[in-house]
């Protein structure tokens, strides 16, 4: 099953996203656009840093029992 059809969205992507947020920050935004880019940031950022723990978690599990294991 692809990450389309399980809802889940790659690291990178997610990134590829952050950056395009930071780009439209960076142009001649109003003050709400810029909060609202903000916010959206900020949750995305939250998302990557969760996918970011759950790769990390599956590292320590393929490390530790030699073999890939869901957890």
């Amino acid at each position: 099953m692809s990450e389309s059809e399980t809802g889940q969205e790659g690291l990178e992507d997610m990134l590829e996203e952050v950056e395009e947020i930071l780009a439209h920050m960076q142009e001649d935004i109003s003050l709400d656009e810029a909060f609202a880019d903000y916010e959206a940031g900020m949750k995305k950022i939250k998302c990557c840093n969760a996918k970011i723990e759950e790769i990390e978690k599956k590292m320590q599990i393929l490390n530790e029992q030699g073999e890939p294991e869901d957890f």
